[in-house]
């Protein structure tokens, strides 16, 4: 891996969870992005081309789950490391994650030490 910081999109709509984990990873030595919608996480990461993408299920526009697979479905993208990071618990909330091209799927409220060791994993 090249020098220098590892990018990471953070997309969630609640704004105290995208605070929470920027802070925390910029502290880490990330470089981080923090958007609010599937909308903004699509051109976010188009624009940015992160080392990986923290992205919630429930968003406002387009779901995580769609987000994802508009993701894989891009050629620059289709390795693109993405961790889930929901509420959602249920076994097929996960499994469409995982239909979906996800790489990891973490529960809120999210352990800080599970996230960097998901990070450190697919990075």
């Amino acid at each position: 891996m090249p020098s220098g910081k590892r990018v990471v999109v953070v997309v969630d709509d609640e704004p105290n969870m995208v605070d929470m984990l920027s802070t925390f990873l910029k502290i880490k030595g990330f470089n981080v992005h923090g958007v609010y919608s599937g909308t903004e996480a699509l051109a976010t990461i188009t624009a940015e081309k992160p080392d990986i993408v923290l992205l919630d299920l429930m968003l406002p526009d387009i779901d995580g789950i769609d987000v994802c697979r508009r993701l894989r479905a891009n050629p620059d993208f289709a390795t693109l490391p993405i961790v889930m990071v929901t509420a959602r618990t249920d076994p097929g909330s996960v499994a469409r994650a995982n239909q979906a091209g996800a790489n990891g799927y973490l529960t809120k409220p999210v352990s800080l030490s599970n996230l960097i060791a998901e990070i450190d994993r697919l990075t």
